[in-house]
């Protein structure tokens, strides 16, 4: 089989659904399937991994105006179906993605795929924008639960077409998770300048005012009056973020008097961020709109063993067990937020209950099973 997959983003580009696409391609590679990937011009592309994944950065930032490309391509690499992953930052919010699935059956005989990475809690224009999409493709994925069924409810005579494949970690664990060397655990530590008896919380993602840094920093100044040896580690960069709030982050980090307490990695590699990981006891990832499967940084966390403190919004989505896979406080409640950061830091068996919880969790979302539903899909449409 040969799929030809669109994505206007693809590493080194910083961006979740280029890292989605990329780790997608390498998996379905590893069961047989031949993968050509075309992007947007301009991205910096990197050799793949896999000699089964062939990235073209031939594309516009509006992909319609590709249609006779994209179709030519397809045909003379006689690929069996079209897979589009949506949205992606590189298509500039262009309205003519939504018209690439309709204008490609008139192009070309190939069926065409198209994965929903954002639907519920999108804005509601770009819910409108799927539409189109939805209705010229031969079936869509849907990355939540939650998603899939806004899309069976409303689209009720396309309800057959659509199906829900879960994201998986941007990041994958380099060696065992469940196997917590030590000898690793203390050469990354003393790499990043901690002690060994210092209580690590780990930060992963993008500084984004929706991520809520700043109930992150307020609890651990609580935390620090009574738990001295607490270190916060941003694994992030500070070159994507939202107008000057990576500033405004720097600023409240000293106003705060942490600067002692937190360590900036940048960013790093997926195998020194997998390797970071084994120095920290826990994560701290906090969402306005609360802990879910959509977050690849909380997947990646789990992934990796780690302890996962969030927030919630309402009820948790199946799935999510508070005290069980992750530990949960309501959303912008900082005083409830520094009680569980406390007990995270204090109670060594709670850490290693979610660390289980989480592993087990994560397995539902490993890269290969996730490319075997894919292929399953893959294969109704041949």
């Amino acid at each position: 089989m040969k799929v030809c997959m669109i994505s206007g983003s693809y590493p080194p580009a910083k961006c979740g659904i280029g890292d989605h696409t990329a780790h997608l391609a390498m998996h379905l590679a590893r069961n047989g399937v031949e993968v050509d990937v075309l992007t947007c011009r301009g991205n910096p592309v990197t050799p793949s991994p896999s000699e089964l994944v062939n990235v073209f950065p031939v594309l516009s930032s509006a992909p319609a105006l590709d249609t006779a490309k994209i179709a030519l391509h397809a045909a003379e690499h006689r690929c069996d179906l079209i897979h589009l992953q949506f949205p992606t930052w590189a298509y500039r919010r262009s309205v003519s993605v939504s018209l690439l699935p309709s204008l490609l059956r008139l192009a070309t005989r190939v069926p065409s795929v198209a994965t929903f990475h954002e639907v519920v809690r999108s804005h509601p224009v770009n819910r409108l924008r799927l539409v189109p999409i939805a209705c010229a493709s031969s079936a869509v994925i849907a990355t939540t639960e939650e998603d899939c069924r806004w899309l069976r409810e409303r689209l009720p005579l396309h309800r057959g077409r659509v199906a829900h494949v879960p994201i998986g970690p941007c990041v994958e664990p380099v060696a065992d998770p469940s196997n917590r060397n030590n000898s690793r655990r203390a050469e990354c530590r003393r790499q990043l300048g901690l002690a060994d008896d210092d209580v690590v919380i780990c930060y992963f993602g993008f500084i984004l005012r929706n991520k809520m840094l700043e109930d992150l920093l307020a609890a651990l100044r609580n935390v620090s009056e009574s738990c001295p040896r607490v270190r916060l580690l941003l694994m992030t960069g500070f070159d994507r973020t939202e107008g000057s709030y990576g500033a405004h982050i720097r600023a409240q980090v000293a106003a705060m008097g942490l600067a002692d307490r937190v360590i900036e990695t940048g960013y790093v590699s997926p195998a020194e961020a997998s390797r970071c990981f084994s120095a920290c006891d826990f994560a701290t990832l906090l969402f306005r709109d609360g802990a879910s499967f959509r977050r690849s940084s909380l997947l990646t966390a789990m992934a990796h063993g780690l302890p996962v403190l969030s927030y919630r919004s309402g009820a948790a989505p199946a799935g999510i067990s508070d005290g069980e896979n992750v530990l949960l406080s309501p959303v912008g409640d900082v005083r409830a937020l520094t009680d569980n950061m406390l007990r995270m830091c204090r109670d060594l068996p709670l850490r290693l209950h979610l660390s289980r919880g989480a592993l087990q969790t994560a397995r539902r979302f490993s890269w290969p099973a996730i490319a075997g539903q894919t292929i399953e899909l893959y294969h109704t449409l041949r």
